[in-house]
């Protein structure tokens, strides 16, 4: 789902709940509406065009089409189910709540929003650069089985999760023989950072009982995990600390970030890739899926 992006972890953050009342009905599908937007960017001073909206944040030369591999680079966000990796949401659908902490089938997972780099070759480093922002996701939840009771239940708004993030567009080709940051492989990967360490488990109550909504990133096989941890020579580069969670994109592709969701009553323990590999949903290919070289350029 896309919830604060991007984006846990080497494993998933557990919150710890009370257990709801014993006679209280578990609300077994939801419906459930999903949406996030870039709400601050700061870029460095330099030459070029800046441009910051609701789903776009992107710098480079003006005018340049950055999805084309131009003279410009870009952060967007997109729409998981429609597989759109520009525009942004809301994105809806249905999601049955995991019972054994496990989900492990497509009904159990939630495709939320996207967010892809578009990192192309930049042919100076005297344009103004991304360094760092916000993303902000909201969720709302329908009850809708078992009917009755819950069917036509008012909507539940979960608690916004906040990304702040700090980005590096790193230099191509270090000048006198140099390493890229952090030792990245060459040409330079650029570094997304999350600053401190979002909750991706959100405690909500309805009806008397207990539920987590957890925060998961899905890759290319259909899998899903929590957000990975960057080297500590990366997060060094990012002025963040030892084990900080991010991305690391290579250079001249665009990098997709498929965001998903999972309601649970207890906490939610991460399938096997392989368990999920059947899932389809039209995403092959998105999850950190470097969709296309994007020109021979180097900084």
């Amino acid at each position: 789902m896309t919830r604060r992006p991007m984006l846990a972890g080497t494993g998933v953050l557990v919150m710890a709940m009370l257990a709801g009342a014993a006679h209280a009905a578990i609300v077994t599908e939801w419906s459930y509406s999903t949406n996030a937007k870039f709400t601050a960017a700061s870029f460095s001073d330099g030459i070029g065009s800046t441009h910051h909206s609701d789903y776009e944040l992107s710098w480079g030369q003006g005018g340049a089409d950055f999805t084309s591999g131009g003279d410009r680079s870009a952060l967007t966000i997109g729409n998981g189910l429609t597989g759109a990796r520009t525009g942004g949401g809301p994105v809806e659908g249905t999601v049955q709540t995991t019972l054994d902490g496990s989900p492990d089938t497509p009904a159990e997972i939630a495709i939320g929003t996207s967010m892809t780099h578009w990192n192309n070759s930049l042919s100076t480093m005297s344009y103004s650069l991304l360094e760092s922002g916000t993303l902000v996701d909201t969720l709302t939840l329908y009850p809708t089985a078992p009917n009755p009771p819950f069917n036509g239940a008012p909507a539940i708004d979960a608690p916004d999760i906040d990304f702040e993030f700090r980005f590096i567009e790193t230099i191509n080709n270090p000048p006198n023989n140099g390493k890229c940051a952090a030792d990245t492989p060459e040409p330079c990967g650029d570094l997304w950072g999350v600053v401190g360490v979002p909750t991706l488990n959100i405690p909500f109550t309805f009806d008397s009982v207990d539920y987590l909504v957890s925060i998961l990133v899905m890759d290319g096989q259909g899998g899903v995990s929590p957000i990975g941890t960057l080297e500590d020579e990366q997060c060094e580069a990012l002025d963040l600390a030892p084990g900080c969670q991010g991305f690391l994109t290579p250079e001249e592709q665009a990098t997709t970030v498929q965001f998903a969701f999972a309601i649970s009553t207890s906490p939610i323990f991460v399938p096997e890739p392989a368990t999920l590999a059947l899932m389809g949903l039209g995403l092959a290919g998105i999850g950190y899926a470097g969709r296309r070289r994007l020109g021979d350029r180097k900084r």
